[in-house]
């Protein structure tokens, strides 16, 4: 008997060691792999050339009427060039809890800008702002904001991309499909959807159990917020309402195209019980995708500067070339 106690004392020593130092890693390579200072420095450009906008999407007769709208606000990113750009909206992460604008939306942009893309990242409702599908609301008014002022912004829409990273990627999955998409608000298909380490199946904690309590715990803690601050505290015990945030469920033949990439250490939203998960819809519908899974890498990479991922966006991007007018 005192050996089984020993095993069970040595096991939870030992897997929340692991959990811990699992963490500090993730977010010290985060600190570097985002590069803030790159975002910062393209926004600190446009601002000296007076081309930097935050604009909100909402009037003020519907911020006035919710206020929880007034939180919602697209920071635009335009190319250097007069010719008119390709459309990528950017959702940070954040699990529905917070946004993590300044290493997933900032830097994010300024790449894009770089390739000859026009960015916008939005800023949609979490937390306490949050309500059901309140940010999927956003994204498609984000679409229709951006559609009806495509001269002042000398964009082109067609074929725009959405692209997401964690609940980012969860909510840009959603958007892609017809039934909580972009059918649902009356807005065209994206040409192409872009996951970073999505969250797509954020049920995953009952399917998928984890040989680490630790971490479990942690999914459970992680997917009971995002959805309480999507659902609210009873509207989240609703398997409809639930099962409304599982990507996979409503995954289509005509499914717009899918990049996504993955960290194979990423303990938050693990790639076997969400982006594999995802890939297996895909490719029961043959959606066409590209599936890159980088060796040792942590959650919440962004643009993964010093990493295996460095230079995913310019394959994300040229695949969404490559496919959208398929």
């Amino acid at each position: 008997m005192s050996f089984l106690i020993e095993l069970i004392r040595a096991y939870f020593i030992l897997t929340f060691v692991y959990a811990v130092v699992s963490l500090i890693r993730m977010y010290r390579i985060r600190g570097y792999a985002s590069d803030k200072k790159y975002g910062k420095a393209r926004i600190e450009k446009l601002a000296s050339e007076g081309r930097m906008r935050q604009v909100p999407i909402y009037s003020a007769g519907e911020m006035a009427e919710n206020k929880h709208k007034a939180v919602v606000r697209l920071s635009v990113f335009p190319v250097d060039t007069e010719e008119r750009s390709k459309v990528v909206i950017v959702c940070p992460g954040g699990g529905y809890m917070h946004l993590c604008t300044k290493d997933e939306g900032y830097p994010v942009a300024a790449k894009l800008n770089e390739m000859g893309y026009t960015a916008f990242v939005l800023e949609y409702r979490t937390g306490f702002d949050c309500s059901s599908h309140a940010p999927m609301h956003d994204l498609a008014m984000t679409v229709k904001h951006i559609t009806e002022r495509a001269d002042e912004y000398n964009v082109d829409m067609k074929d725009y991309v959405v692209m997401g990273f964690s609940a980012g990627g969860n909510l840009a999955g959603i958007f892609g499909s017809r039934r909580w998409g972009w059918e649902r608000y009356g807005v065209e298909r994206p040409g192409a959807v872009i996951l970073g380490y999505p969250w797509t199946n954020i049920n995953h904690w009952l399917q998928h159990p984890y040989w680490n309590i630790w971490l479990g715990l942690a999914g459970i803690w992680l997917s009971e917020q995002g959805n309480i601050f999507m659902f609210g505290f009873w509207g989240h015990f609703k398997k409809v309402n639930r099962e409304s945030l599982c990507v996979q469920n409503f995954i289509t033949d005509d499914y717009p195209p899918v990049y996504m990439f993955v960290g194979g250490n990423d303990i938050l939203v693990p790639a076997g019980s969400h982006a594999d998960v995802l890939e297996t819809a895909l490719k029961e519908h043959n959606v066409p995708y590209k599936y890159d899974k980088f060796f040792g890498l942590p959650h919440g990479v962004g643009l993964g500067v010093k990493t295996r991922a460095e230079g995913w966006i310019d394959d994300a991007m040229k695949f969404a070339g490559e496919h959208m007018d398929n």
